[in-house]
């Protein structure tokens, strides 16, 4: 979760909404980077356009739009499988993905 513009008690909130299944935080996530995307991500951020931009210090990746994966999946046997993921979860982010990721780079989450 988040926390940009809101409180603790708004953490609080969001998380019970999201742990009751009442809020669908992945969509809000409309691009995903790795460590090296982080600097870049948040100097332009104002011109990146969407929603949350999610990265992880575990990789480098170039900071990529969700809406990119499929073109990209064209020459990118990586972004093709991304792209799969997220078309089989409306469009979204999800677990798969991020497993598919973790993978890709060899890494392994139980160990972080």
């Amino acid at each position: 979760m988040g926390t940009t513009g809101g409180n603790t008690d708004d953490l609080v909130e969001a998380n019970q909404l999201s742990a009751d299944g009442a809020i669908e935080a992945a969509v809000m996530v409309t691009h995903v980077g790795g460590i090296d995307s982080i600097a870049e991500a948040t100097k332009n951020l104002p011109s990146i356009p969407g929603g949350k931009k999610l990265t992880y210090t575990q990789f480098d990746l170039p900071l990529t739009a969700i809406d990119d994966f499929e073109e990209l999946g064209k020459t990118d046997p990586l972004f093709k499988k991304l792209s799969e993921s997220c078309n089989k979860h409306k469009g979204l982010w999800n677990r798969d993905a991020e497993k598919i990721l973790f993978d890709h780079f060899g890494i392994n989450p139980d160990e972080l």
